[in-house]
């Protein structure tokens, strides 16, 4: 087996599992994010602040009760980037057990979407928090966001790279049968 088609399809199925875990806890523990949601939304971590930080952004404050909608929009949003993501590592994971050199197109280019819309999620949740002023009290959410904007990045472009596949043509950037 190709140590990096093999490399790819855990990173794929890593991923998918990570979304399906993400779905799984919005559906059981819906509260939490809708907390967080209605807490950002409404901004009131800025009401408060005693240094008046963020004072000037409260008017794009929304009202609570709009969380549940968002949290149910997104997880509708989650759960279908989760099924893009196992489509593509099930691709990956066939192509590794199946000895081959490289990831077919078709697999690749399954993969990047799919990718791409996970780095959407979180480009996303960043433009929203940044409207809501959330990295001035709320830094944790904003870390991980940023973190996982930053693996989806990563993986985009590990999944994307031909070289090292052991494909000599990828070595001389000829695309390969």
């Amino acid at each position: 087996m190709n140590a990096q088609i093999v490399g790819k399809s855990v990173l794929m199925i890593g991923l998918a599992g990570w979304m399906t875990l993400a779905v799984l806890n919005n559906i059981a523990d819906p509260n939490t994010n809708r907390f967080h949601l209605g807490t950002m939304f409404e901004m009131t971590l800025l009401t408060g602040e005693p240094n008046g930080l963020g004072q000037d952004l409260l008017w794009r404050a929304f009202p609570r009760w709009i969380a549940p909608v968002v949290l149910w929009g997104v997880a509708i949003f989650q759960v279908a980037i989760s099924a893009y993501l196992w489509k593509a590592a099930w691709g990956c994971a066939v192509s590794a057990l199946r000895g081959r050199r490289t990831l077919p197109d078709d697999v690749r280019d399954t993969s990047i979407r799919a990718l791409t819309c996970f780095m959407a999620l979180w480009l996303c949740f960043m433009c929203g928090g940044m409207w809501f002023g959330y990295w001035i009290k709320q830094g944790a959410i904003q870390q991980v966001h940023m973190t996982l904007l930053l693996l989806s990045i990563l993986a985009i472009l590990f999944v994307g790279n031909r070289q090292f596949e052991g494909d000599p043509d990828s070595m001389s950037g000829h695309a390969s049968d």
